[in-house]
């Protein structure tokens, strides 16, 4: 059970973490927010995401980019107007991951991210088990993504469809994977049309699902 002596505590670390943001310093800030959030009742919603919010930036300014976005869709999922909305919409893409310079690497990152997901996923500990095994597979998933991205039918698609095609798609990893045809997460199987990743995301964000709780996670998150 939290107290007010936890209520002063979290309004401190976050006062502390913005002084050693403002020196420069994100590392230091970046514990001083995570103390706060810790210490922060989930009713105190807008010092809540105002935390989440410094957080973001703070991993942001450590180019932990994937994590930030992770943070940064905390903070608008508690604060749906003003700035945090703001920024959390000019910086996140329409599968929920941080924008990238092209449309194309959007796109990319997102098909890597997903096929990683479901290679991962039947690997102990969901983890690659050499540098290695990481390269191959990687270098295995470059090639597909040549062959998708080149298809007219492609083009023609938008953010949702193309998430789709992304879950759907079945790729037959080399050999020294346990299982050649990678099943997709039970949270996922009941997208079964663009149609889903479009609504409203149930959390009442107001977001599309797609950019809110279902957005694709970024590689560095796996």
């Amino acid at each position: 059970m939290r107290t007010s002596s936890d209520n002063e505590k979290a309004n401190s670390y976050l006062r502390r973490g913005l002084h050693e943001l403002s020196r420069h310093k994100p590392a230091k800030a970046l514990g001083l927010f995570r103390k706060s959030i810790e210490l922060t009742p989930p009713s105190c919603e807008k010092r809540l995401s105002r935390a989440f919010y410094w957080l973001s930036i703070a991993l942001l300014q450590l180019n932990k980019r994937d994590l930030a976005v992770r943070s940064l869709a905390n903070a608008q999922r508690m604060n749906r107007k003003g700035y945090i909305r703001r920024f959390y919409v000019r910086h996140v893409n329409g599968y929920g991951m941080i924008k990238q310079p092209t449309k194309e690497l959007d796109d990319l990152y997102a098909f890597l991210s997903i096929q990683l997901s479901f290679y991962l996923v039947k690997r102990p500990n969901y983890r690659f088990s050499s540098e290695a095994e990481h390269s191959i597979i990687l270098s295995f998933l470059l090639n597909a993504w040549k062959s998708i991205k080149d298809s007219q039918e492609f083009e023609s698609l938008d953010c949702s469809e193309k998430l789709m095609l992304f879950n759907k798609l079945k790729i037959e990893f080399p050999a020294f994977a346990p299982d050649s045809m990678v099943q997709r997460k039970k949270e996922r199987q009941f997208l079964q049309s663009s149609m889903a990743y479009i609504q409203p995301c149930s959390c009442g964000s107001g977001l599309p699902f797609m950019q809110c709780c279902g957005r694709t996670r970024g590689i560095s998150e796996l």
